[in-house]
């Protein structure tokens, strides 16, 4: 399924957009739960959205040129977990779609910077909302969030040079 460029930087807009309205909201509701249950949510928000958002903006900034968006399914399936792979086989991403051409005219270097680009603001976006709940949540929900954050640059550390946007840059 093709999707207009248009739109899936809309879509990717939005949802950085939610969960920034997640965030700001969450500190006058009254129900701990709940507070915490909008944070997560930003959260999440947080490590999807402004993944493909990035390369775009990355990409277009250093010559790479892209022909649309689509929904697929996550390369966290390369890895062959057991659990984790089972799970990203059935949950569809957005995924930006390179011109090929544009990326062969284009230096290493700049390919380097498009492809990290995408893991990075995946792994330091979460921290925002960590930070944020610091003085809104009680210090031990505040807590899973920084270990969320943590596992999450973790696992992107491990996956992203096996599967991911890092091993994309030795194959580009």
């Amino acid at each position: 399924m093709r999707i207009p460029i248009i739109w899936g930087n809309s879509i990717c807009i939005l949802g950085c957009a939610f969960a920034v309205c997640l965030v700001a909201i969450a500190p006058d509701v009254n129900e701990v739960s709940l507070r915490l249950l909008l944070y997560l949510v930003a959260w999440a928000s947080l490590v999807v959205f402004p993944h493909c958002l990035a390369h775009f903006v990355v990409g277009r900034s250093v010559g790479i040129r892209f022909s649309n968006y689509s929904i697929a399914h996550s390369s966290i399936v390369k890895l062959r977990m057991p659990v984790v792979s089972a799970v990203a086989a059935k949950a569809p991403v957005l995924t930006l779609n390179i011109e090929k051409g544009s990326l062969r005219t284009t230096s290493r270097g700049r390919r380097a910077a498009m492809f990290a680009s995408g893991a990075a603001a995946s792994v330091i976006f979460p921290f925002f909302v960590a930070v944020s709940s610091l003085s809104h949540l009680p210090t031990d929900l505040s807590f899973l969030l920084f270990i969320l954050s943590t596992a999450n640059l973790v696992f992107d550390f491990y996956y992203s040079p096996k599967a991911g946007d890092l091993s994309r840059i030795l194959v580009a």
